[in-house]
């Protein structure tokens, strides 16, 4: 047996006028408009513009000079140059693409991952709903930064490596949210019917569980995204995450730590740079839980 037909056009047009009506929302809202808007430029400019820089300035990433160390802001180094002489901006550009790809990659696979995992938990129930609550309970009662710090000595540091932990860390959260919300919807009238009329579990989950669930998974991705900024940066700070002459914006403020007597340049840069991108991420994931969820509006 299949599915009535008539009802198919009828959840598309629902579920297509709840996105219109969101995305109307969304451009009404100014901050997070700006958010967005700060965050395409940021990475347009992180990825797009090194070779830019590069000719312009006639630089490079890794080019050192004795003479050229601790220089402020100039004509010739926009934002001046650290301790070995190379240039900041280069610097914080090249870095920037490997902060925000961290960050970027890991939450779309931790998004795809908890989706994936939550929807089965929700859905199929029983042992298998057992078994990943318990898993996800015991992953959650182990700090993140301890597993992290385990991983990076049991394997060299590096900005694959960091993806691929944050990401298997990532989407324990936005499994226990999918999952909740999954419980809740399949027990709705149009799943109830859906499944008397023959259709398969895959099919409910693909078909009707999945496309009311993903506003959920977008917005834990955004927030994710910024929480995973930081994260890739503390454990530069220590350390622990992709190791210099790499550049990325945690490292750059680990090496500026021990010469920051010697211009506030050296840590304002990387600084504000990760505080903007941290924030706009937060800011563009709040006004997209408004947007999608007008009940949680900002008031």
């Amino acid at each position: 047996m299949t599915t009535d037909p008539q009802s198919r056009p009828m959840n598309i047009s629902r579920r297509s006028t709840l996105w219109g009506s969101a995305f109307r929302r969304l451009l009404q809202d100014r901050l997070t408009l700006l958010a967005a808007s700060v965050l395409f430029f940021l990475t347009f400019v992180c990825v797009l513009g090194p070779p830019v820089v590069e000719n312009v300035l006639k630089v490079d990433v890794e080019s050192t000079s004795v003479r050229d160390r601790y220089k402020p802001p100039s004509a010739e180094h926009p934002i001046g140059t650290d301790h070995l002489g190379r240039d900041l901006l280069i610097r914080l550009l090249f870095g920037g693409r490997i902060s925000l790809a961290v960050a970027y990659v890991a939450s779309t696979v931790s998004m795809s991952i908890g989706v994936m995992v939550g929807i089965l938990a929700g859905f199929v129930g029983g042992v298998v709903d057992d078994l990943i609550l318990w898993l996800i309970t015991t992953l959650s009662s182990i700090p993140a930064l301890f597993l992290l710090i385990i991983a990076t000595v049991i394997w060299s540091p590096s900005a694959e490596t960091l993806i691929l932990f944050l990401a298997g860390l990532g989407w324990i959260e936005t499994a226990r949210l999918i999952r909740g919300q999954t419980i809740t919807l399949k027990h709705q009238e149009y799943v109830l019917a859906a499944r008397a009329l023959g259709s398969t579990r895959l099919r409910l989950m693909v078909r009707h569980i999945l496309p009311n669930v993903l506003s959920i998974a977008i917005i834990s991705m955004t927030i994710n995204a910024g929480a995973l900024i930081l994260l890739e940066s503390g454990l530069s700070f220590l350390g622990l995450g992709v190791q210099p002459p790499t550049p990325t914006w945690g490292n750059m403020l680990t090496e500026a730590r021990s010469y920051f007597d010697r211009g506030i340049h050296l840590v304002f840069f990387p600084g504000i740079a990760i505080t903007v991108t941290v924030l706009c991420f937060f800011l563009f994931g709040d006004g997209l839980r408004d947007a999608l969820d007008p009940r949680q509006a900002r008031r």
